[in-house]
């Protein structure tokens, strides 16, 4: 296999979650010198990535390492799910932090690095909760519209500069995250375990779950060079919910 981003320096947050995970070896497979960073640690270098301490403290560490840095994936997320008038504060706060407000740390830490040769790039992980909201999850649905302005915004910025900032927007994939919510949708919806997935399922013209290393792939293909004229826009890998 080409590898088509050889000598290249990327940053992926949320890198121990099972889409962290797929997009790290896809852009190790592509030649990509991995910083994986989560809260977790592991094998990840670990850092607040919700924090403007914790995401300097990152850009800086992937420095340190490598002399560089080309490629920075925000792919890190949170959920909680609750009626407005039950929401509760922290819970709101931490989405936020993790979903939105990290990535703006992380943009503005890693800005230098990323604007200092031409062929910089951003991609992160957006939502179809990034064009539409669901009920119960306020501060996801904030957080995720936020973001898409966040990543517009960097891609009008950096353009001239030879930077561009994307972002995905998967589908419903059976994740840890999906799995930790389903209590809750459980819950909320009266429903079982099978009537939620069903329900997740009728969402989109195909009914099957996205496979994380699709996501991967695409988020890889935005981080490449063939991707150069793309900038500002959310590509959805949703089997088709959005249409």
């Amino acid at each position: 296999m080409v590898k088509k981003l050889e000598k290249r320096v990327a940053i992926v947050t949320g890198a121990a979650g099972a889409l962290g995970r797929a997009t790290t070896a896809e852009l190790r497979e592509s030649g990509v010198d991995v910083v994986g960073v989560d809260v977790v640690g592991g094998d990840c270098e670990q850092f607040d990535i919700a924090s403007k301490e914790g995401c300097a403290a990152m850009v800086a560490r992937t420095l340190e390492m490598h002399g560089q840095l080309d490629i920075l994936v925000l792919n890190a997320g949170v959920q909680h799910a609750s009626p407005i008038e039950s929401f509760d504060d922290v819970q709101w706060q931490r989405v936020l932090d993790v979903c939105l407000n990290g990535p703006f740390y992380a943009i503005k830490a890693a800005w230098p690095a990323l604007t200092g040769t031409p062929g910089g790039r951003i991609v992160a992980t957006a939502s179809t909760l990034s064009f539409r909201a669901e009920a119960n999850k306020a501060a996801y649905n904030a957080a995720k519209h936020g973001l898409l302005g966040l990543i517009k915004t960097a891609a009008v910025e950096g353009g001239q500069l030879g930077l561009t900032a994307n972002a995905v927007a998967p589908g419903w994939m059976m994740t840890p995250l999906v799995e930790k919510q389903l209590a809750d949708q459980m819950r909320l919806r009266e429903a079982s375990r099978d009537e939620v997935l069903a329900a997740f399922l009728e969402e989109q013209p195909v009914k099957r779950f996205v496979e994380t290393t699709e996501v991967a792939a695409t988020i890889s293909f935005l981080a490449s060079p063939a991707a150069s004229a793309i900038n500002g826009v959310c590509v959805p890998v949703d089997l088709g919910a959005l249409a």
